[in-house]
């Protein structure tokens, strides 16, 4: 079995173990509404209840709920992957891990999982800093950055690091790269552009790595923090004469709530205003929505920009 997946089962020592949906939510990442609509959708999770008849779930589903919220980071679609046993999820996780660059430390995750372990913000601050200082901001995050997040993600997944410690690892990340942009000068070149993540999205790194990204190219990128309404994004854009709004969605919001949300934001904003979006929740939904843009991946951040200039007329100044 490939190491990313070897000790897949970390709650198997204690198999009479349950878990409220909340503590679910908290070890897995997907959201206590996702575990619901799946139940009623695809049969699974099988939950039990306790005396007060609230859902509570054995550490075996546990286990198969963290593998597949991993999946699903990595594109896959739940009704493809939901009733999958879990050798052939392991399986599926193995064959889609990617090639790190070549730029990328030999033992970084080994070195990285070693200072996480450690639990010394001090020491994890280190490291990071001192691969950022040998590769430059934007290598950081095209390169180092994303394997890292598969990395921590992989380890969390297989129990090899506890909740705590994964968090760690994104405060730690995420201070380093406000400080980077702290340290950038004023933006000057449009376009404007909206940061930020819908109701119930909480996770804001990818909207970080893109707003540095988008900073590095002196691009005019505000974030406004995480989980903005529709109503309070459309202020934000009429308020602050915003060229753009980017939204982020990660694997575990579900797909269908992402593109009715984009769909109303579509709606709200003039044409005038682009949209652009991505993450794991939309990159492989089949629904296309006008006036909406599909970001692939950070790589295309900078190409969509370029397209947008050249097509209001601009050059980067």
């Amino acid at each position: 079995m490939n190491t990313v997946v070897a000790s897949i089962l970390p709650l198997s020592d204690n198999k009479n173990s349950l878990l409220p949906i909340n503590a679910v939510e908290r070890e897995t990442g997907i959201s206590k509404e996702l575990l619901r609509m799946w139940e009623r959708r695809y049969d699974f999770p099988k939950p039990q209840r306790d005396e007060q008849g609230d859902r509570v779930y054995p550490a075996e589903q546990i286990n198969k709920l963290r593998l597949i919220r991993r999946l699903l980071d990595a594109g896959f679609r739940p009704g493809k992957i939901i009733n999958m046993e879990m050798p052939a999820l392991e399986e599926l996780l193995s064959s889609s891990a990617g090639n790190p660059s070549p730029s990328l430390p030999n033992n970084l995750a080994t070195d990285l999982l070693t200072v996480l372990k450690s639990r010394e913000p001090h020491k994890i601050r280190q490291y990071l800093n001192h691969q950022l200082i040998r590769m430059g901001l934007q290598s950081f995050i095209l390169d180092l950055m994303q394997h890292a997040n598969t990395i921590v993600g992989d380890a969390w997944i297989s129990g090899k690091i506890e909740i705590h410690e994964e968090h760690l690892y994104t405060e730690e990340v995420q201070n380093l790269i406000r400080q980077c942009i702290g340290n950038l000068q004023p933006a000057t070149a449009s376009p404007r552009i909206m940061l930020t993540t819908a109701p119930e999205e909480l996770h804001t790194l990818g909207t970080l790595m893109v707003e540095a990204l988008l900073r590095l190219d002196n691009v005019d990128a505000v974030s406004f923090g995480a989980q903005l309404p529709i109503r309070e994004i459309v202020q934000g854009v009429q308020k602050s004469k915003m060229d753009i709004v980017i939204l982020s969605f990660s694997g575990a919001y579900p797909t269908n709530r992402a593109i009715d949300f984009l769909e109303e934001l579509r709606f709200r904003l003039p044409m005038s205003v682009n949209i652009w979006a991505g993450g794991a929740g939309v990159n492989h939904s089949r629904r296309h929505i006008d006036g909406v843009q599909i970001i692939p991946d950070l790589q295309h951040i900078r190409q969509a920009v370029l397209q947008w200039r050249r097509l209001k007329g601009m050059r980067a100044a």
